[in-house]
């Protein structure tokens, strides 16, 4: 999920340049008041806005003429400007003067429009008319299987209403030198008021004012960098949860029956929303704000912003998947990070890390699920071995230029705020986080204000940690030596290598003895290779290296479990078709395979049917992707028996164990290593008929590496299965 007010970055302040000799002057905008009529039915937007600047401190103060530069849509044109504390000689309209590093586009949305002023006082406000159409092609940023189309930031039109601040549909002050500047300079006081709209609800990332008949108001709670304003033709349900007036906001229906459906989702999205504010009071301090609304969109989102929650149509129906961590939780905690404490600009993008790590993590740990929890460690550990090295960077870059991806926020953001619980003690952990909430609300906060927090809980000094996981790129690649076991001494050797790179590590090792005893040790490691001295209780058989995943760690190929990535990350791929005419579903997925292996610059593709002309020199090494009834080739069927692959393929469909699944409706997707060529995976997809393939465009999404699908109303996963080795060494006793 994502907090796009992250993206964008609107400035609050405005510098005023004297044009000529004159000297420079800082003002800060320190109130906005704005007032919008909507026209949704025409795509039409009128709206004043005021804006009061104020001097900076310590910066002189302007003499003779000066101007001010307002951005503003394309698309809304100006049509008078008043301004009160300065004379207004003149204005005009120009391009944009930079684009900020933080928005959408490199080619902005916006023109600049210049305000020359003389006499300028120690409070200036700024009034702006304007007007216009908002409306934009939301299909084309549809993509299947993504839940973000970030095309889209400024339109209102009778399906919804979507306006973010990089569509700048309000004037939004220009500002030069933004990397220089106090952050909480850049925060305002907000007041929006919209006039009503027929049967039109309207949702602002602001507090609520009840009983206005003439429209709706709404107050920032606290200062903030910008507003947002969405809505649509849409239901409302509301519960009190403590002191917070909860909302959903679901697309109206005049069907009865759908109608009865939308009541059930509405209530179980208030259930859950309840027992998030539950969970999160107790961990991170009390909910910011005693409004909070969730608002199914109109186009595919899962957006955070102050007081609401933007999702889109499919992640807002999925039923119980809706509540999977990373979806609603990821997005409520976002409240507290990333919108009650915001990220400061000059520094990474810290609030994604942690917002992974209490929701799509330690949400598992909440609901006491270890083996979840368990998973979702390995499978930040997976992620980080396919990282390409050029995009292996540290995680405190995220969010600055040329920094990490949004895969290294997530995933190893996580595992890295996991190891810090696990370095200072989960207490301390949480209350370093209720230390923050108290501080920085309404603020902005940096790595350097987590590290602050974390050390003045526990009384550790984190330097060395975060100059290794945050400020530094990569991760360890563990390996298991050799494990000896000298009788007459007691005494259990251990050695690990890391390879070029050593890491200070607390690595958890698990020695199995004789009598069937497992027990885990917690060694310190800090060279390459670092033999370990241990004293076991009894005699030690094997040793088994973190089998929990809990030190983040680059895998070796043959510990990586395998999913579809494993298969197109090969540089060469052979695809299996079946003979004569397939699904066009079959045809999605192949096309999906191909495009990885013709970006590479010496990459090969091979498609070929499963005919008398395959041979096992053919699927000797390289990805394969078999298709269909492709399967069912001998040669096919001789080299998955060299597998882990549990599938067995009978009369009308395939089975498992003795589990049989032989429905129309059914279908497999699964890969496995090569047995000849390890680094590379051999995926299988195939449906008992095209019924069962309606997830095809999807498959890349599914991060398991046995998947069997059921295709009902909708298409559910009903198994699914991991493929994993663990490292795992047996002792040598001497004497």
């Amino acid at each position: 999920m994502s907090h796009p007010r992250l993206m964008l970055f609107v400035p609050l302040m405005v510098s005023l340049v004297l044009i000529g000799c004159a000297k420079p002057f800082h003002v800060r905008a320190t109130d906005y008041q704005l007032s919008v009529e909507l026209d949704p039915a025409e795509h039409k937007l009128s709206g004043r806005a005021n804006i009061t600047f104020r001097p900076i401190p310590d910066r002189a103060a302007p003499e003779g003429e000066v101007w001010v530069a307002l951005d503003l849509n394309r698309d809304l044109k100006v049509s008078n400007i008043e301004v009160q504390g300065a004379e207004l000689k003149r204005f005009r309209k120009t391009r944009a003067l930079y684009v900020p590093k933080h928005h959408e586009k490199v080619d902005p949305i916006y023109r600049s429009h210049k305000l020359y002023l003389e006499a300028a006082s120690d409070e200036i406000t700024v009034t702006v008319d304007y007007q216009g159409t908002l409306e934009q092609d939301v299909a084309s940023g549809e993509k299947a299987g993504e839940i973000h189309n970030f095309e889209v930031s400024a339109h209102t039109g009778p399906e919804g209403t979507y306006l973010s601040p990089g569509g700048h549909w309000y004037p939004t002050p220009s500002i030069e030198d933004q990397d220089s500047l106090d952050p909480d300079l850049l925060l305002a006081e907000w007041s929006l008021h919209v006039n009503p709209i027929p049967d039109y609800e309207l949702i602002a990332s602001a507090r609520r004012v009840d009983g206005d008949a003439d429209g709706q108001t709404w107050h920032s709670p606290h200062d903030l960098t910008s507003i947002v304003l969405t809505g649509g033709p849409l239901d409302v349900w509301s519960r009190q949860v403590g002191d917070v007036d909860v909302r959903v906001h679901l697309k109206r229906t005049a069907d009865a029956e759908e109608r009865a459906k939308n009541e059930i989702v509405a209530q179980n999205y208030l259930d859950h929303t309840a027992t998030y504010i539950e969970r999160y009071d107790k961990l991170l301090g009390p909910f910011p704000y005693d409004q909070y609304s969730i608002i199914e969109n109109f186009f595919s989102s899962g957006f955070a912003f102050p007081m609401l929650t933007l999702f889109g149509p499919v992640v807002m129906h999925m039923g119980d998947n809706s509540f999977r961590h990373g979806y609603l939780d990821h997005e409520m905690v976002h409240s507290w990070w990333g919108c009650g404490v915001e990220v400061d600009p000059r520094d990474g993008n810290w609030c994604e890390a942690l917002t992974s790590y209490c929701t799509n993590y330690y949400g598992f740990i909440e609901e006491a699920d270890m083996e979840g929890a368990r998973k979702k460690r390995r499978d930040q550990s997976n992620f980080l071995s396919r990282v390409k090295p050029e995009y292996d960077k540290p995680v405190g870059t995220y969010g600055l230029k040329d920094g990490a991806g949004r895969g290294i926020a997530y995933s190893k953001g996580a595992a890295v705020f996991h190891m810090i619980a696990r370095e200072i003690g989960q207490d301390n952990f949480w209350s370093a986080c209720h230390r923050v909430t108290e501080q920085y609300t309404g603020k902005h906060a940096t790595w350097t204000t987590l590290k602050d927090a974390f050390e003045e809980a526990s009384g550790q000094n984190l330097d060395d940690f975060f100059a290794q996981w945050v400020n530094g790129a990569g991760a360890p690649m563990l390996e298991l030596k050799e494990a000896t076991f000298d009788a007459s001494s007691g005494k259990l050797a251990v050695v690990i290598d890391q390879g070029e790179k050593a890491f200070s590590l607390s690595v958890p090792l698990h020695i199995r003895y004789e009598d069937g005893r497992e027990v885990e040790v917690v060694v310190q490691i800090s060279e390459s290779p670092q033999t370990i001295t241990l004293a076991p209780s009894g005699s030690p058989i094997a040793v088994e290296l973190d089998p929990d995943y809990h030190v983040f760690r680059k895998l070796h190929k043959s510990e990586i479990m395998p999913t579809t990535a494993t298969t197109k990350s090969a540089k060469h791929m052979m695809i299996l078709v079946p003979t004569g005419e397939f699904p066009d579903a079959y045809t999605t997925v192949a096309d999906r395979f191909e495009e990885p292996v013709k970006k590479k610059k010496d990459g090969q593709l091979v498609k070929s049917p499963a005919d008398d002309s395959l041979t096992p020199e053919k699927l000797s090494g390289g990805g394969i992707l078999v298709l269909g009834d492709s399967v069912r080739h001998p040669e096919v069927q001789k080299l998955l028996a060299r597998t882990v692959s549990p599938v067995r393929w009978i009369e009308g469909g395939f089975a498992i164990g003795d589990q049989s699944f032989t429905e129309p409706n059914h279908a497999v997707l699964f890969t496995v290593h090569h047995p000849d060529s390890p680094d590379d995976g051999i995926t299988v997809y195939a449906g008992n008929s095209e019924t069962a393939l309606a997830n095809a465009a999807i498959l890349g999404f599914y991060a398991n590496s046995l998947l069997v699908f059921e295709a009902n109303e909708r298409t559910e996963v009903i198994v699914r299965k991991d493929f994993e080795s663990q490292q795992r060494i047996e002792v040598l006793a001497t004497n």
